[in-house]
């Protein structure tokens, strides 16, 4: 089992920011720890969001997405702001 000593602080600030951003708007998430990181896990369906030393865009303080409805490609990099408004967007399409 991974502690937080183990999470790369640098891709915990990225996860961590984007969860404050959707707590601010009421979206619900869980958070979960992922190898060296964190993830953000939606209650509606299996789409994630996360940032380890293994996902896309690590290294720019970008974050990936899997299973929401943007991934054309089944997988997605895309910055915080980016993220933030398709989040938006979606729970919004889902009438809450």
């Amino acid at each position: 089992m991974m502690t937080m000593m183990q999470i790369n602080p640098k891709y915990a600030t990225t996860i961590l920011t984007l969860a404050n951003a959707l707590s601010e708007r009421y979206i619900p998430f869980t958070l979960n720890v992922i190898w060296d990181g964190l993830q953000i896990r939606f209650p509606w369906n299996d789409g994630d969001i996360v940032c380890h030393s293994g996902s896309y865009g690590h290294d720019d303080g970008n974050v990936e997405s899997m299973g929401c409805p943007w991934d054309e490609d089944d997988v997605t990099c895309l910055n915080l702001d980016e993220a933030i408004d398709g989040i938006e967007k979606w729970y919004a399409e889902l009438g809450a």
